[in-house]
């Protein structure tokens, strides 16, 4: 079974169009919406999808995920750190959340995708809340059945659950609930390893793809995916030996000429994923 590169328009600015036809210069069918018009894709009207999904559609492009921010955020009285959560606030009050997940399904149905990713909380010292038992979840679950779309988990360091141990408990926990496999994000907190991707393989709906090199001030240098220090060459083959046709997106956050690092990261997958992807 074949996987497939997903790319996100936004790696090239919030005018998707551009991003959408690099996809097709690039032989890329599948896209990946997280934000668009200067806006977080869930707060965009709905008109404003239904122009991204008819932008999609013209050229013969699917929407295979939705990057929503569910989850990435924490209660008002708790005061996060940097995060970058594209666009959507980051204190979100207990009642309006049920809101949002209903929103996040919503606008999935207008793009046309069975896919949405959700984060598992901020960390935020003594208010950090825990996902495993989050009354939400059960809820969202619930509601995306019956909308025929999957919640996909993401490894997030900046959230609750990025290590193996924690990620496996809920992710055997609630049974509906898939994994958002950010492979840059397990190497960042010590566990890029080919051990650490068997556990988490079978539980793996969608990937992302980022890679980097550390800088002299601790911070991340974001590069195309296979020139920097994540082990794709070792990881890439056992995740496909294990869950065979999975898609693969690719998040550079290569702020520098964007659309290169997009095409040499394309390339990259091609040439490492064992049987190619689409």
């Amino acid at each position: 079974m074949q996987g497939f590169i997903v790319l996100n328009p936004d790696e090239l600015g919030q005018d998707p169009a551009v991003g959408m036809d690099l996809a097709l210069a690039l032989g890329v069918g599948h896209l990946e919406i997280r934000t668009a018009y200067g806006s977080n894709a869930l707060v965009l009207d709905d008109d404003r999808l239904r122009e991204i999904r008819r932008l999609a559609d013209d050229r013969g492009l699917r929407v295979a995920a939705l990057a929503s921010p569910l989850w990435k955020w924490c209660r008002t009285e708790a005061t996060p750190g940097k995060v970058d959560s594209f666009g959507f606030p980051t204190q979100v009050p207990v009642p309006e959340r049920e809101r949002w997940v209903d929103r996040a399904l919503a606008v999935a149905a207008i793009l046309g995708t069975g896919r949405v990713r959700v984060f598992s909380h901020l960390t935020v010292g003594e208010h950090t809340e825990t996902f495993l038992d989050d009354p939400l979840l059960p809820y969202a679950l619930k509601a995306a059945e019956r909308a025929g779309v999957q919640l996909l988990l993401e490894n997030e360091p900046v959230c609750t659950l990025s290590q193996p141990a924690p990620l496996l408990e809920v992710l055997r926990e609630h049974t509906g609930l898939g994994l958002w496999l950010d492979l840059g994000n397990l190497y960042e907190v010590g566990h890029g390893t080919a051990e650490a991707v068997e556990a988490l393989a079978p539980y793996a709906e969608y990937v992302h793809i980022k890679d980097y090199v550390p800088r002299e001030d601790r911070m991340k240098q974001f590069v195309p995916a296979g020139s920097g220090d994540v082990p794709f060459a070792e990881l890439l083959p056992v995740l496909h030996r294990i869950r065979p046709g999975l898609p693969y997106a690719l998040e550079t956050h290569v702020r520098d000429r964007p659309g290169d690092a997009l095409t040499r990261g394309a390339a990259f997958l091609r040439g490492t994923v064992p049987g190619g992807l689409t």
